[in-house]
């Protein structure tokens, strides 16, 4: 059974025998419209058309009539058998199984429409889950590219921060060279100083060892004590200027504090005193000075005893 395209319940009519007057015969010619027409009615192989019901009995005689007197050749003259019965049967079973060929094609069709139906659906479900899979991948590439962001920058920040302190280490090295010469330099001036204070130190022995016998000099010979009660002040006590009262005390401050000498206190008050401080102040002459503060006690007292 030869079944085209593979599909069950369809098969090729088989050949009939040869039959005077189908398309296996030549047919002769025919000139009348109606011979034409049953001609091409003939030439059918597989035509449902009934004869009889087209033509009538006379007409398909006259037309085989008029064949035969056309003919200039003998010949037998065409036989046409009409099998009704057997062709409908035959066209039923065609048709019968184009019907099932159908219905086979519909099912075929429609079992491959939802095999192709699911397998899209499948495919939209793949396609889902791809993109979702793709979005999360994107947003943890995303995360990924933010903390190596993050990272290459603190990794800069580390960089400038590490070249930062070296040149600050250099800086130190070079401060600590610069401080280790100062301090060479410090080391042998306060050598030197030391050296000048124990010069000083001695020399001032050998003036404190002085000292005592000017003081007695100067307390007892010149009525002049001297006494320190507060920081870089001097008061200076004059005595023997008072005849009846020898012990009686002339007293002045001198504030040593600054560069400029000043007398915050002065008892009794001499006349231009202002003008002996200028005098010291320029003149630097620290004993001059109290000769002139013991005249100005002097020249005090003797006005306001007259």
């Amino acid at each position: 059974m030869n079944t085209p395209g593979g599909y069950q319940g369809f098969t090729t009519p088989r050949r009939r025998p040869l039959t005077p007057g189908r398309r296996d015969h030549t047919l002769p010619a025919f000139n009348s419209p109606a011979s034409i027409k049953l001609g091409r009615m003939l030439e059918s192989a597989y035509s449902n058309a009934a004869l009889d019901d087209e033509l009538p009995g006379d007409v398909t005689e006259n037309i085989a009539a008029a064949a035969v007197s056309s003919t200039t050749e003998e010949y037998d003259p065409p036989r046409v058998w009409f099998q009704r019965e057997e062709d409908r049967r035959q066209n039923d079973e065609f048709v019968r199984r184009v019907d099932e060929m159908v219905q086979e094609l519909k099912r075929l069709i429609r079992d491959r429409k939802n095999e192709h139906t699911s397998q899209m659906n499948e495919w939209a479900e793949r396609q889902t889950r791809m993109a979702a899979d793709m979005d999360i991948l994107e947003k943890e590439n995303s995360s990924i590219l933010s903390a190596l962001k993050e990272e290459h920058g603190e990794e800069t920040e580390l960089s400038n921060a590490v070249a930062s302190l070296q040149v600050k280490q250099r800086q130190c090295e070079s401060a600590t060279k610069q401080l280790t010469e100062k301090k060479r330099a410090l080391e042998k001036e306060l050598a030197r100083r030391h050296n000048v204070i124990a010069e000083k130190r001695q020399v001032l022995g050998v003036q404190a060892a002085k000292n005592p016998p000017e003081l007695a000099f100067f307390e007892n010979l010149m009525g002049i004590s001297i006494t320190g009660g507060q920081k870089d002040i001097l008061t200076f006590v004059f005595t023997y200027i008072s005849l009846p009262e020898p012990s009686r005390p002339f007293t002045i401050s001198i504030d040593l504090s600054q560069r400029e000498y000043s007398v915050p206190k002065c008892t009794p008050e001499i006349a231009d005193l202002q003008a002996h401080v200028d005098w010291l102040n320029a003149s630097r002459d620290f004993f001059g000075f109290l000769k002139r503060i013991r005249s100005g006690f002097v020249d005090h007292y003797l006005n306001s005893t007259i």
